[in-house]
C-alpha cells in the first residue's frame, strides 16, 4: 500500500495534465473564425491555442481555488485518492457523453465527482458530519452559475443582434455593402475569438483546480503549483493543435455559410459571461453557454431551434452533476473498502 500511496502524486500529476490536453482536444471556439476563412488553419490553430493556454496560465487561479479548495467544508483537504475518485470518475462520464455524441460539461462532472467523494469521505471517514463536508453555499453560487450562465447567453445574443439589426444592418442596401460589410466582420471575428479562447482557457480550469487541490494538502508546494499551471497551458495549447484540430475543421466544414456577423455576436456573448464568471470565480459550460447563445440568436432572426435535439441535450446536462456524483462516490467507496486509504 505504500508503494501505491507513492506512486499516487504522479499519476495524479499525469492525469491531471491529460486532463488540460483534453479541454483544448475538445473546443470549438476557433470553428466559426476557420469557417469564415479568415486565416489559414495552422495560423488559427497556433492562435486559439496561445490564447487558450495565457487564459489557463494567468486568470485561472481563481476558478482553480474554487474546485481545489473553496468547494470543500471548512477544515477538510484532499486526499490522493479523493482526487483520483474524482478524476477517474469525470473521464468516464465525459467519455460516454462523447459515445452518446453529446457535449457534456467537464465543469459539472467535476463537480458532481468532488461532491460524491465528499459526502463518501464524510460518512464512512468518522468523526465528519455531511452537513459540513462542503461549503454549500460556494457550491450554491457555483450551481446557480450554471443556470444563469446559458441563461444571460441567451439574452444577451437576443439583444445583441436586435441591436446591431436595428442601428447598422438594417441600413445596409443592396449585396456589394452587405459583402463589404461581412468582409469588414471577419476580422472583428478574429478579436471575438481570441477575446473568447482566453477566457476559455481561464475558466476551463478543472485541471488547475486537481493541482491547487494537491498544493492546498501539502502534497506540492506553492513553486511546483505554479509550475504545472504553466505546464497545463501548454498541453491545452498542444490539445488544440494536434488533436482539437479535427472537430474544429469537422465544425468548421458545416459553418462555411454562417455570416461571419452572426459568429461575431455568438464569440462576444459567450466570452463576457465566461469573463465575468471567471473573475467572480465560477466554473461554468462554456459548451452550454454557446449553446444558448445560438438559441438566442435563432429566436432573434425567428429561427426554429431543434427542441428535440435540445431536450435531449438538456436531459444530459442535468443528470451530469448527480450521475458524477455517484460514480466517483462508488469509486473512492471501493478504494476504501479494499483498505487503500
Amino acid at each position: 500500500m505504500a508503494e501505491f500511496a507513492f506512486l499516487l502524486i504522479p499519476i495524479l500529476i499525469i492525469m491531471g495534465i491529460s486532463l488540460a490536453f483534453s479541454i483544448g482536444a475538445n473546443d470549438e471556439t476557433l470553428s466559426a473564425l476557420v469557417g469564415a476563412g479568415v486565416i489559414k488553419f495552422r495560423i488559427a490553430l497556433i492562435i486559439g491555442g496561445a490564447a487558450t493556454g495565457f487564459g489557463m496560465i494567468f486568470f485561472s487561479q481563481g476558478v482553480g481555488e474554487t474546485v481545489g479548495a473553496d468547494i470543500l467544508g471548512s477544515g477538510i483537504k484532499y486526499t490522493q485518492l479523493m482526487l483520483l475518485a474524482v478524476l477517474i470518475s469525470s473521464i468516464i462520464w465525459l467519455v460516454i457523453g462523447s459515445f452518446s455524441g453529446i457535449p457534456l460539461s467537464s465543469t459539472h462532472s467535476t463537480v458532481g465527482s468532488i461532491f460524491g467523494v465528499l459526502i463518501v469521505y464524510s460518512i464512512f471517514e468518522g468523526g465528519i458530519d455531511p452537513a459540513t463536508a462542503l461549503n454549500y453555499e460556494k457550491l450554491f453560487n457555483v450551481v446557480l452559475g450554471w443556470f444563469l450562465s446559458p441563461a444571460f447567453g441567451l439574452i444577451i445574443t437576443f439583444i445583441l443582434f436586435k441591436i446591431i439589426a436595428r442601428f447598422y444592418l438594417s441600413k445596409l442596401r443592396g449585396l456589394n455593402q452587405i459583402e463589404k460589410a461581412e468582409r469588414n466582420c471577419k476580422w472583428l471575428l478574429l478579436i471575438a475569438v481570441v477575446f473568447a479562447e482566453i477566457w476559455v482557457g481561464a475558466n476551463s480550469a478543472e485541471c488547475i483546480g486537481i493541482f491547487y487541490g494537491l498544493y492546498n494538502s501539502n502534497f506540492i508546494d506553492l513553486g511546483q503549483y505554479y509550475i504545472f499551471v504553466i505546464i497545463c497551458g501548454i498541453f491545452v495549447f498542444l490539445g488544440i493543435y494536434i488533436a482539437g484540430r479535427y472537430v474544429i475543421r469537422n465544425l468548421a466544414s458545416q459553418m462555411t455559410n454562417a455570416r461571419p456577423s452572426e459568429g461575431l455576436i455568438l464569440q462576444s456573448s459567450s466570452a463576457i459571461i465566461l469573463m465575468i464568471a471567471t473573475f467572480m470565480g465560477l466554473p461554468i459550460s462554456h459548451s452550454h453557454v454557446i449553446v444558448f447563445c445560438i438559441i438566442g440568436l435563432n429566436l432573434s432572426q425567428k429561427k426554429e431551434t431543434d427542441k428535440k435535439g435540445l431536450f435531449k441535450m438538456g436531459a444530459y446536462w442535468i443528470l451530469t452533476f448527480p450521475i458524477a456524483a455517484i460514480l466517483a462516490g462508488f469509486i473512492y467507496w471501493n478504494f476504501l473498502i479494499v483498505g487503500l486509504s
